[in-house]
């Protein structure tokens, strides 16, 4: 069974109106050092909506439209408003105004992944044009540049550090894809691009950059047995060591194949809120694999002493996401249970 395509789409088909549709809620940003928390709120997996949350007053209030289907969200570098991720179309909604704005560019962009903004005009992505994915920087007027592609191989993910691009490369290599971490010079044309590391056929998504000598990725498994309940992510350390780059498993995790596949139980923004975190020297991810139901439960890998802690948090008949930082406080969303009284759990750094 291929796996690839659910892992980062946000325009999947549903074939039937689900009655009984597991709900989730989930963080996706704060402002103002976490006074207010933007959360997502799944009523079913074709049907989400965007609630800010005051954590001072205690009030919730939607900030968009039901009709819109908010996934990717990213606030603008200003918190001037954010962008997200509509049926394949990229909108903005700034704070001061009602409704949001469709960017339509004058070339035709599919599958956008790994939108980051610049300034608050301008952003950087990778999207797919024809068959191939090509890094692009995009602006909201509707104009676009080509950042770095190369002719029959994907460039997807990519990672702005200082003037240094890196992205993940996938190629067809004896009818097998193969993956590299590459990087590239940010908006020089014509330049050539550095192997970093090479991950052969081990698919890997979700590159994540915290300096020019350091970052993460995601390997995930390609192909899975159609009578398999849960499949294994594993994440990767990448460092550069004097003129070399290494790379070293950190920890691997399972993730019901259930919240990735079409049906009932389904997230819509796929795998994004179960995205392990880094957030100084800890790594917060989620698994399941440690009790009978498959209950996605929270833990840390400490980067300092390489061991995994588990994060103690209420026991509930339900899933709970990777928890997010908002000013000196983690938020851990995940399924809906009932009598639940604050949008999410919390607990401190």
């Amino acid at each position: 069974m291929q796996l690839q395509y659910f892992l980062f789409s946000y325009t999947l088909i549903s074939i039937a109106t689900i009655s009984f549709a597991t709900e989730y809620r989930y963080p996706v940003a704060c402002l103002n050092n976490g006074a207010t928390i933007f959360y997502i709120h799944q009523h079913a997996p074709m049907n989400i909506e965007l609630f800010a949350w005051n954590i001072h007053t205690n009030t919730i209030e939607p900030i968009l439209w039901s009709l819109f289907n908010p996934a990717g969200l990213q606030l603008l570098p200003n918190d001037s408003g954010f962008s997200f991720i509509d049926n394949g179309r990229l909108r903005i909604k700034s704070f001061q105004k009602r409704s949001p704005k469709t960017v339509d560019f004058d070339e035709p962009i599919f599958n956008i992944n790994g939108l980051h903004w610049i300034d608050n005009d301008s952003c950087y992505c990778s999207g797919q044009q024809g068959d191939n994915f090509e890094l692009l920087l995009l602006h909201n007027d509707g104009t676009m540049e080509y950042l770095f592609k190369k002719n029959k191989k994907d460039c997807m993910y990519p990672q702005k550090v200082m003037n240094t691009l890196f992205y993940i490369e996938r190629s067809m290599i004896d009818n097998i894809f193969n993956y590299c971490i590459m990087q590239c010079n940010y908006m020089v044309n014509n330049c050539s691009s550095q192997l970093v590391i090479n991950f052969y056929d081990k698919p890997i998504i979700f590159l994540h950059m915290l300096s020019q000598e350091e970052g993460f990725v995601l390997e995930y498994e390609q192909n899975i047995e159609s009578s398999a309940t849960t499949t294994q992510f594993l994440y990767h350390h990448i460092i550069k060591q004097s003129d070399h780059w290494e790379k070293e498993l950190l920890f691997s995790f399972y993730i019901p194949i259930n919240l990735l596949l079409p049906g009932e139980q389904r997230i819509y923004e796929s795998l994004l809120p179960l995205l392990p975190q880094v957030v100084e020297n800890k790594v917060y991810f989620v698994n399941c694999v440690q009790n009978q139901n498959n209950n996605l439960e929270p833990y840390y890998y400490d980067l300092i002493s390489k061991t995994i802690k588990t994060i103690i948090v209420p026991k509930k008949d339900g899933h709970y996401f990777v928890p997010m930082i908002c000013g000196d406080t983690f938020y851990c969303g995940g399924t809906i249970c009932p009598g639940q009284q604050e949008p999410f759990i919390s607990f401190l750094t």
